[in-house]
């Protein structure tokens, strides 16, 4: 097995036992890179030098804990090379969201999560790129250009952490850390067939995180961990304690992190559904659904099935809240850049006057498409009153998902991640809805993770729903998907990781032993 090829365990493993040093590992994933951006363009930051520098102290430091016999005393992510998303600052490097107005907007300092990484041991080798102004579905931007999924270079690995997933599924990077405002983890984790997790709100510090919509906290971003497999993605979450950000960030509460290896999952009761009635799910994805319900069925979980409550109310309070200022942030950002696709048609339709949009939905709905005429309302700037409104019915809806589950006796959720597989390049501008699945547990803030759990089959490319432009542009997207990877989502209550992990790692594991794992790292 070549190093790029071996997992974060099996890297830690080595180091411990001699066998690899981190001058090696840190080397390895270096020409993997090197090897390899020039099809995929997922690096905007070469870190090479320093990482190296790091890795040459990280093997003395080694050196000497073994002679001492103190091997078990260093940091547990001591010597492991990760890649960070751009938008997460790092000291002395740009956190540009994509916009060539921040390509000098040297960080400070590194963000909290960042420095506690660092403190852990591990070395930054890199950060990845994403989409201009981190809200759109595919990586692409004026000042690093275009990503594309390793799996097929004419296709996207999903947005905004697209960078990051095309790095770890290529086999340039081993962990990575991204953000994910409505899916922005957890789309190309499913897209690129790797393995990542939102948590709750805050379980891990966001401060050192760069957005445009600061202040906007309907739907707030989080950081979290991007791994080819759920075991990885549970190391690394457990690898930095949560009482150590809640001293660093007062947002972060001072809980910690229980382990997700510990946690049996005979006797949980787990919910189910392929299909929340506002966007279907290509087959594929409703597959791996039942993929995952079986495996947890046949490890000794009850599942049972269960109706999303506010399943199409949801994603418009979502685009409300997130535009609700008139997208005077995006506007700011850009300057005079030029916007990519989905931000232009989002801004064409912001310039809409009010009067003009009721209108415009009218003919919209007589022509059939009711949710283009829904959403096509939802975009636009709000006043004080109207924002809480939003905030209130957000509300209400947390709390109408929490007796929800409770009148189940649920622990937690597996549904779709994604309507689609990965989209090819310029597909998305107008499938921003497609981001349901994921959004809705951004909005209702419950910690959700993805795994790549099975491939597209060669008959799994039509789409038999076509009511409207979302469908038509579902099913362009399905031809000639045979082969991608598909992820699935499991959802937990608020705090509770372990068991997103837990359910996770099962899945994983049942999908390996029967051959349907999407294998990685994939040469692109």
């Amino acid at each position: 097995m070549k190093i790029h090829e071996m997992s974060a365990l099996e890297l830690r493993e080595a180091l411990r036992r001699k066998r690899l040093s981190s001058v090696e590992i840190v080397e390895a994933l270096i020409a993997r890179r090197r090897a390899i951006d020039g099809k995929i363009n997922a690096f905007v930051c070469d870190l090479s030098e320093s990482a190296l520098r790091e890795a040459r102290r990280a093997d003395a430091e080694r050196m000497e804990a073994m002679e001492r016999g103190e091997l078990d005393g260093l940091p547990v992510l001591h010597g492991l090379p990760i890649t960070i998303k751009d938008n997460i600052d790092l000291q002395g490097t740009p956190s540009t969201l994509g916009l060539a107005s921040r390509r000098n907007a040297l960080a400070s300092k590194d963000a909290v999560t960042v420095s506690l990484a660092k403190k852990a041991g591990a070395i930054v080798i890199g950060k990845t790129n994403v989409p201009q102004t981190l809200l759109a579905m595919e990586t692409t931007n004026h000042l690093f250009g275009t990503t594309s999924n390793p799996w097929a270079l004419d296709r996207a690995p999903g947005g905004s952490s697209g960078g990051e997933a095309a790095a770890i599924a290529s086999g340039a990077s081993v962990l990575g850390l991204g953000t994910d405002i409505g899916g922005s983890l957890r789309i190309p984790a499913a897209m690129t067939g790797i393995a990542t997790l939102k948590p709750t709100l805050h379980r891990w510090s966001n401060r050192g995180v760069v957005g445009l919509l600061a202040g906007q906290e309907i739907v707030r971003a989080q950081i979290g961990p991007m791994a080819r497999s759920a075991e990885e993605v549970s190391f690394f979450f457990c690898a930095l304690d949560g009482a150590l950000h809640a001293q660093l960030d007062p947002e972060s509460p001072p809980l910690p992190i229980p382990d997700p290896r510990k946690l049996d999952i005979r006797g949980l009761r787990i919910g189910v559904y392929e299909d929340d009635g506002f966007i279907t799910p290509s087959a594929p994805c409703k597959r791996a659904v039942w993929l995952a319900a079986r495996y947890l069925e046949e490890g000794g979980a009850s599942v049972v099935p269960y109706v999303p409550p506010f399943a199409e109310e949801h994603f418009y309070l979502f685009v409300s809240a997130i535009t609700a200022d008139g997208l005077l942030a995006i506007e700011r950002g850009l300057g005079r850049e030029p916007p990519i696709a989905p931000i232009a048609l989002n801004r064409r339709l912001n310039h809409v006057p009010r009067w003009a949009r009721v209108v415009f939905a009218e003919v919209l709905e007589i022509f059939g498409e009711k949710r283009i005429a829904r959403l096509f309302q939802s975009i636009g700037k709000r006043n004080v009153d109207a924002y809480w409104e939003l905030a209130r019915r957000r509300l209400e809806m947390q709390r109408a998902e929490l007796d929800a589950w409770n009148a189940l006796s649920l622990d937690a959720l597996i549904c779709p991640a994604t309507v689609t597989p990965a989209p090819p390049h310029g597909s998305t501008s107008d499938f921003g809805p497609a981001a349901v699945y994921t959004a809705r547990y951004n909005l209702l803030n419950f910690p959700a993770g993805v795994i790549g759990i099975t491939r597209v089959l060669p008959h799994e490319t039509e789409r038999p729903e076509r009511k409207d432009r979302i469908d038509r542009r579902a099913q362009a997207i399905q031809q000639g998907s045979a082969g991608l990877p598909v992820g699935v989502q499991v959802v937990a209550r608020p705090f509770r990781e372990e068991v997103v992990l837990a359910i996770m790692m099962h899945i994983e594991k049942e999908a390996k032993l029967r051959g349907e794992a999407p294998p990685l790292p994939v040469d692109p």
